[in-house]
């Protein structure tokens, strides 16, 4: 049945056309400016207005077929990408998030919420690669990865202010202080719409390019700030739908503060009749929270320090190159609170680890006509170092290890062809092994039934094809993909680590945008999909062919705009489909239908007003559902909020 679907959404998919911005259609992810058109995979762009205008980055990524991001309180989210919604290491470790082309966070060391760290209110573009990354990139970009680019000194300078009728206010600035140095700023405040709920957020970045001799010189500077009270889930059988439940925080005493601070300097010059790039970069993350979702509730601490190289050497259709990085990283994690269960007062984690990663990557292109050949490969090199601060042992649940040392090497091919059908269609098809070392927190903070160090690489097979079309404002995409994961290592519904799980996703998605008249367009995007557990866990009730829990077959959002010279109208309509909610398949959440309608009005060449209705209908659904710890469990949607701001260009 879930096949016959597929092919139904593919058969639909061909019929359509895609959601893209005519002029935004280059990356920069790879050190070249690629158009999209050239590529083998999936990759869809955001623009600056689509991704400044949204209070969440989850509201302009989830507008990407295939990809689902469950909001949690304030910024809090997590990420699906052709995947289930993933959790804990999974979800840190499955999807990789740049920005300029530089990971936020070392790879082992990744934030399952690692989106909140990036300058999404300030991007030039947001850039979204579906399935395994392309070459230049290893672990983490496993299931996808993201990059925000940010806008280059001469941009113009703009401001933008946002405000809600339930509490939020945000003030964005950018400017040009000189012709080769950008400023970018971004001023958050949430009330939330649930009680002791909100947060304060502050970002900024430096952007300096000048020449120094024969190298073109990039440099950025990037701070974050987040500091945020944290709402809990709300328990208890379609609890999300509940008046006296749905704005009321059971974890009052929840919060999250995180700090990360990066630099980077792109150095390129051309050497021969090739180009040389090197990207040195340092970073610093620390973040600071309570453990509300599970029982103890104990309070996290953890962070690192890093520096590292990325080096490429770049033909006309040949690249390589060589990346290193050294990080210092720690957590600390400490249950105040009584024992409950096998959660124990007391010390859990107390640990530091040094990681050394080198990788090295090489590609080459062969152009016959109109078809075009893409093969290449990296080999990445993973070291930790652990060296525990607590006495090693068992404490309740916690497993704290003696010192240890732990190496892994993952190979990842890629091959790609792109053929030029006609000069408005392009057909290609892709085969690509994603691969990542395990998170640190994955081989060291263990527990019950599991042995340190015993998370072995995860590894992710695709295949995937598709037709793009493109012919004046009328576009669109659709592909076919099926991937196969083993080694999954993710923590099941009865609170034990599984460490040697496999899965199967396969779908169909497309992305359309047409004119309907002189000032009436249509566009949208629609993924079909089928996540399925191919293991047997009895502990948790997994069964070979079970759908993967937190993954809807249906994902969509279709969008009606209307413009009239100087106004601007539109509604939205955002679908998910039903899921289940544990990995027995006994709970389901039903999925939800949201509305969102829009409005602009441009009072001179330079300002523009607008305004929002979000969840037009005010329906009661959750931003996440899940079951754990034998309980039905809600993130609330939020409900009806009108956003109104300004955007001034000067």
């Amino acid at each position: 049945m879930r096949f016959a679907v597929i092919i139904t959404a593919a058969i639909f998919a061909a019929t359509s056309a895609y959601a893209q911005d005519p002029v935004v259609d280059e990356v920069t992810v790879t050190d070249q400016i690629m158009r999209v058109n050239d590529r083998p995979e999936s990759i869809d762009i955001i623009p600056a207005e689509a991704a400044r205008a949204f209070v969440h980055p989850a509201e302009s990524l989830n507008a990407v077929a295939g990809v689902n991001i469950h909001r949690g309180s304030g910024q809090e989210h997590l990420t699906a990408i052709r995947s289930p919604v993933l959790t804990g290491g999974a979800g840190a470790g499955s999807f990789l998030f740049l920005e300029n082309g530089i990971p936020l966070r070392s790879a082992g060391f990744a934030n399952v919420n690692g989106l909140f760290e990036a300058g999404t209110e300030f991007a030039e573009q947001i850039e979204v690669f579906k399935g395994p990354g392309p070459t230049e990139y290893g672990s983490n970009a496993v299931h996808g990865l993201i990059n925000i680019v940010t806008p280059e000194p001469g941009s113009g300078s703009t401001t933008t202010i946002i405000g809600s009728t339930r509490g939020y206010g945000r003030v964005i600035v950018g400017h040009d202080l000189t012709d080769d140095l950008r400023a970018s700023i971004s001023l958050a405040h949430d009330d939330g719409f649930r009680d002791e709920s909100g947060f304060d957020q502050q970002k900024a970045e430096l952007r300096y390019r000048t020449d120094f001799g024969v190298w073109a010189v990039d440099a950025i500077a990037a701070f974050n700030n987040l500091n945020q009270e944290t709402a809990g889930f709300v328990q208890g059988t379609d609890a999300y739908v509940d008046d006296t439940l749905r704005f009321t925080n059971p974890n009052v005493e929840a919060f999250r503060d995180g700090k990360n601070y990066r630099a980077q300097v792109r150095l390129s010059r051309d050497l021969g009749e090739a180009e040389l790039v090197m990207t040195p970069y340092a970073r610093r993350a620390e973040l600071r929270f309570l453990r509300h979702f599970v029982p103890g509730q104990a309070l996290e601490k953890n962070g690192h320090t890093a520096f590292g190289v990325q080096t490429a050497l770049i033909g006309d259709d040949w690249s390589v190159g060589v990346d290193g990085e050294w990080t210092d990283g720690f957590l600390y994690e400490f249950q105040d609170n009584p024992t409950r269960f096998s959660f124990v007062q007391g010390l859990h984690f107390d640990y530091h680890v040094k990681a050394l990663v080198l990788a090295g990557y090489a590609q080459k292109s062969f152009e016959m006509d109109r078809l075009r050949l893409d093969v290449g490969a990296r080999g990445e090199y993973t070291h930790y170092d652990y060296d525990t601060l607590a006495a090693p042992g068992v404490s309740g649940r916690f497993i704290r290890s003696p010192d240890r040392t732990d190496d892994f090497f993952t190979l990842t091919p890629k091959l790609g062809l792109t053929y030029v059908a006609a000069d408005d269609i392009t057909v290609f098809a892709r085969a690509a092994r994603g691969s990542r070392a395990p998170q640190t927190t994955d081989l060291y903070a263990v527990v019950q039934n599991q042995t340190p160090g015993e998370a072995d690489v995860e590894t992710l097979d695709s295949l995937e094809g598709g037709v793009r079309f493109g012919q004046g404002e009328t576009r669109f995409e659709v592909t076919a993909y099926t991937m196969w994961k083993d080694n999954f290592f993710f923590r099941n519904a009865a609170g034990f680590n599984v460490v040697d799980g496999k899965t199967r996703h396969t779908g169909v998605e497309f992305s359309f945008a047409a004119p309907l008249t002189g000032w009436l367009s249509a566009s949208g995007e629609w993924a079909v999909s089928d996540q399925s557990y191919a293991f047997n866990d009895a502990s948790s009730g997994i069964r070979d062919g079970l759908a993967v829990d937190t993954a809807p077959n249906t994902l969509g959002t279709m969008r009606l705009n209307a413009d009239w010279g100087h106004i601007g109208a539109g509604i939205e309509w955002r679908h998910v489909g039903r899921y289940y909610t544990n990995e027995a398949n006994t709970q389901t959440y039903p999925g939800h239908d949201i509305f969102v309608a829009r409005a602009s009005y441009d009072v001179s060449d330079t300002v523009r007003v607008f305004g929002r209705v979000d969840n037009l209908f005010d329906t009661r659904y959750a931003d996440r559902a899940d079951f754990a710890f034998g309980n039905e469990r809600y993130f609330p949607g939020r409900p009806r909020t009108l956003f109104v701001g300004l955007t001034a260009n000067y």
